[in-house]
């Protein structure tokens, strides 16, 4: 039995301390979880209640908020570890960790933001099948049926959604106030609005559905014109975000000691989060120049 000890390999004091560290760095991560576990997922829930009002508010799809919590540590640990293999460096982690933990709301505002533009598109000729479905001789609750059934994704989902809250027993009324606040558009407003003032004062239903899809149609043409005009504008401010991580890359080649130091040296820091800052500035400046609301 001594003889079996007296044969072990003798532990060096250096590999004690790298234990002892390591210990001392799981106790302290063990602490840290505990004391931050509440408010971590009080975050994780009002993140996903948020997912929620996207996910089955605005887009109507019926998928869970925890599957897209899931999704985003997901994207968090491979965005990590990405950053990490690519520069060899844990700023080069956390900055992959940062852009994983956004990802998820990204793709849902890009998903919001292209289903509303559809939805804009397809105002006008939805209005003219309720317009066509009144004259017809059917009242606005068939017209509504009529283009829930036939027309296309996403308004037709929009009316169908609408429909189904009027037949659990919702006012048609707060059906279209609960279809504008959740669609969230001015357009969508105005029409609910004007059918909503016609069931209260009576009148020419179909005569008003034609004049607000003119209405609606000439701020669609301005818009369009708006959008031409300041087209140079928001290219420039494309070009102006990407132009200093295309310098950056070039510079690289030609000068990469130099490009290094910007990464190491304080002052190198320092320049770099400077450039940052007022390239961010620069481009929100020239977007909110021209965003021009209708």
């Amino acid at each position: 039995m001594i003889a079996a000890l007296a044969a072990l390999p003798l532990v060096s004091a250096e590999t004690l301390l790298r234990l002892g560290m390591m210990a001392v760095v799981g106790v302290a991560a063990g602490m840290f979880a505990v004391a931050w576990y509440r408010p971590v997922r009080q975050f994780i829930a009002r993140r996903e209640e948020r997912y929620d009002q996207v996910l089955r508010g605005s887009l109507l799809l019926d998928v869970r908020p925890r599957t897209v919590t899931v999704m985003g540590l997901g994207a968090i640990l491979l965005l990590g570890l990405i950053g990490y293999a690519m520069v060899r460096h844990p700023l080069a982690a956390a900055l992959g960790a940062v852009l994983g933990g956004l990802l998820p709301s990204l793709v849902l505002k890009l998903l919001k933001a292209r289903r509303s533009y559809r939805l804009q598109e397809q105002l006008v000729d939805g209005i003219q099948t309720l317009s066509a479905g009144v004259r017809a001789g059917l009242n606005l609750i068939q017209s509504m049926e009529l283009l829930a059934q036939n027309g296309v994704r996403p308004i037709s989902e929009e009316f169908a959604h609408l429909l189904r809250e009027y037949e659990y027993g919702i006012p048609i009324e707060r059906a279209m106030l609960n279809a504008a606040d959740r669609i969230g558009s001015s357009n969508y407003r105005l029409l609910f609005s004007a059918l909503q003032t016609h069931r209260e004062r009576g009148g020419d239903l179909g005569e008003t559905l034609d004049r607000i899809a003119d209405s609606i149609r000439e701020i669609h043409r301005l818009e369009k014109r708006i959008e031409t005009l300041t087209a140079p504008g928001r290219t420039a401010a494309r070009w102006m975000g990407a132009m200093p991580i295309v310098i950056l890359i070039i510079m690289r080649f030609i000068e990469p000691e130099g490009v290094s130091l910007l990464f190491t040296d304080d002052i190198g820091k320092l320049i770099l989060a400077v450039i940052v800052l007022f390239n961010v500035v620069g481009f929100l400046w020239i977007r909110k120049i021209v965003s021009i609301d209708v």
